[in-house]
C-alpha cells in the first residue's frame, strides 16, 4: 500500500525537487495541494492528518509552526522531514546524514522527526567525522572550512539576481562568520569551537564544493596523504551515495575539480589533494546543493525511516 505524502512548501526550490523525486517513487502517493489554502492552518492540519509523511520545505518559522500542529495530533502525527534549519541541533530529532555512522542511521530508522542537514554542513560533516572518529584531529582543533555553491541555494531572490546583466561572477558572503549551518557542524561533531567558515556563490546554478585545509602538524599523529585516503575509503566503504575518489579521479580534461559534476543526483564525492613535501592537505567534498544537500537527502531519509531501500526514487 502506498504511503501518502504532503509537501508543505512544494512551490519553492527544495519543494519542487522533492516532488520531482517522489514522482518516480513506486511506494508514494503525493497528496494534491490547493495552493489557495496553503497558508490556512486548518487546511494544513487536515493535510497532516491525511499524510503518512510530511516534508517541510519552508523557512524556519513556517517549519516550527507546522511541527507544532503535527505535535498536537499526538499519535496521528505523520513522520515530519524538515528541510529548514529549525531542528538540526535538537537532540530529540534525528539528523538526516546516515553516512556519519550507525548511531545516525539507526536513529533515522522508524523516526517520526527528521532534520535534513544543510548543504554546506553535509559537505563539511562527511569530511570531519572520519578524522574525528579516528582521532586524527581533536574536537578542540581550530578548523577552517571554505566552500563555493551554485546560486540556486539562495532561492528565488538570488536566482533572479544572477539573471541580471550586471551580476557579480562570484562573491563571498556571511562575512560576520556566523553562517546558519555552523551550529549543526559544531554540534554533530562535538567541536569545542566554531570553525572559521567562508562560503561563496559562483555564477552557476547548481553544485558545490566544500574544502577543509589542514597542515600535517595539526594532526595528532604522523600522517601523509595516503593515510587520509585510506581512512576516508574505510569509513565510507558501505555508503550508498558517497564515493571516495582516487588521486586525480573526478577531474576534467584540464585537471580541474568542478562543482557541478553531480547535479541532479544524490551522490557525494570526496577527493583528497595533498602535498607530502609541503605537509599540507585539502580534503574536498562535492555534491549537488539541491540533491544530497537538500531534496535528495530528504527522500533518502524517508526511505530509511519507512524501511525502504535507500536508493528508491533516487
Amino acid at each position: 500500500m502506498k504511503k501518502n505524502v504532503f509537501i508543505d512548501g512544494e512551490v519553492g526550490t527544495t519543494g519542487l525537487q522533492v516532488r520531482e523525486r517522489l514522482a518516480q517513487h513506486p511506494n508514494i502517493n503525493i497528496l494534491p495541494l490547493e495552493q489557495s489554502k496553503r497558508k490556512d492552518l486548518l487546511y494544513k492540519k487536515e493535510m497532516l492528518e491525511k499524510s503518512d509523511v510530511t516534508f517541510l520545505c519552508l523557512p524556519d518559522e513556517g517549519s516550527i509552526e507546522t511541527t507544532k500542529i503535527a505535535d498536537d495530533l499526538g499519535s496521528r502525527s505523520p513522520i515530519i522531514i524538515d528541510a529548514s534549519t529549525a531542528h538540526r541541533t535538537n537532540s530529540s530529532w534525528s539528523y538526516g546524514l546516515p553516512e556519519l555512522g550507525p548511531m545516525f542511521k539507526n536513529k533515522i530508522i522508524g523516526s517520526k522527526r527528521i532534520a535534513v542537514p544543510g548543504c554546506y554542513a553535509t559537505g563539511a560533516n562527511v569530511i570531519l567525522k572520519p578524522l574525528l572518529e579516528n582521532k586524527l584531529i581533536l574536537p578542540s582543533q581550530p578548523l577552517v572550512i571554505n566552500a563555493i555553491s551554485g546560486y540556486s541555494g539562495g532561492g528565488k531572490d538570488l536566482i533572479a539576481y544572477f539573471n541580471e546583466k550586471d551580476h557579480a561572477p562570484f562573491f563571498n558572503y556571511s562575512l560576520k562568520l556566523d553562517h546558519k549551518h555552523l551550529p549543526e557542524i559544531k554540534y554533530h561533531n562535538d567541536l569545542k569551537y566554531n570553525p572559521i567558515f567562508m562560503p561563496s556563490v559562483g555564477d552557476f546554478i547548481q553544485g558545490m564544493i566544500v574544502y577543509v585545509p589542514i597542515h600535517f602538524n595539526s594532526f595528532t599523529s604522523v600522517i601523509d596523504t595516503e593515510t587520509i585516503q585510506a581512512v576516508m575509503e574505510e569509513f565510507y566503504l558501505e555508503a550508498q551515495f558517497i564515493n571516495v575518489l582516487k588521486k586525480d579521479e573526478g577531474l576534467n580534461s584540464r585537471g580541474h575539480f568542478r562543482p557541478d559534476n553531480l547535479v541532479n543526483t544524490n551522490l557525494l564525492d570526496i577527493n583528497i589533494f595533498g602535498n607530502n613535501i609541503n605537509q599540507q592537505i585539502v580534503i574536498c567534498s562535492r555534491l549537488d546543493n539541491l540533491g544530497k544537500g537538500a531534496s535528495g537527502a530528504a527522500v533518502q531519509c524517508m526511505n530509511i525511516a519507512l524501511g525502504y531501500d535507500e536508493k528508491v526514487g533516487l
